[in-house]
């Protein structure tokens, strides 16, 4: 399996990216779900995600 930076150098314009992204999240979905995690779990992840995203936001990173 290629990782998502592999995916972005092969893929150089911004569409190509948002289809990495894509691609990347439903692959962490799915191990997600084949790992037993519920979907409230899965949503708990997502929210973590987000937190961490905007803490980085707020502080410039």
């Amino acid at each position: 399996m290629q990782s998502a930076a592999t995916i972005n150098q092969e893929q150089p314009s911004g569409r190509a990216d948002e289809r990495g992204l894509r691609i990347l999240a439903k692959t962490v979905y799915r191990e997600l779900k084949a790992s037993g995690h519920s979907k409230s779990e899965i949503v708990g992840f997502t929210n973590a995600l987000l937190e961490m995203l905007t803490e980085d936001a707020r502080s410039g990173v």
